[in-house]
């Protein structure tokens, strides 16, 4: 059975320097990329919890953290 749909009930993330809005729209986005690659027809899973470490340089443009957190979440998921 496929889902139409993907719930990340809580996304915690700490990325210093940035603002609040920032943070919420680096949220969004990593959620949405997050839901925008998981495959369409896969069978319902319930994650009671993923935790992850990110180590990101410092100096990568803003434009890239959501795209490398996501990608990180998608191997954590496999």
């Amino acid at each position: 059975m496929g889902f139409e749909s993907v719930y990340i009930e809580q996304l915690c993330l700490r990325v210093p320097g940035l603002t609040q809005p920032e943070a919420h729209r680096l949220a969004e986005e990593v959620a949405h990329r997050v839901s925008c690659a998981l495959p369409a027809e896969r069978s319902v899973r319930h994650l009671g919890l993923l935790d992850l470490r990110i180590s990101i340089p410092t100096g990568v443009p803003k434009e890239l953290l959501a795209e490398r957190i996501a990608e990180r979440i998608l191997m954590g998921l496999r």
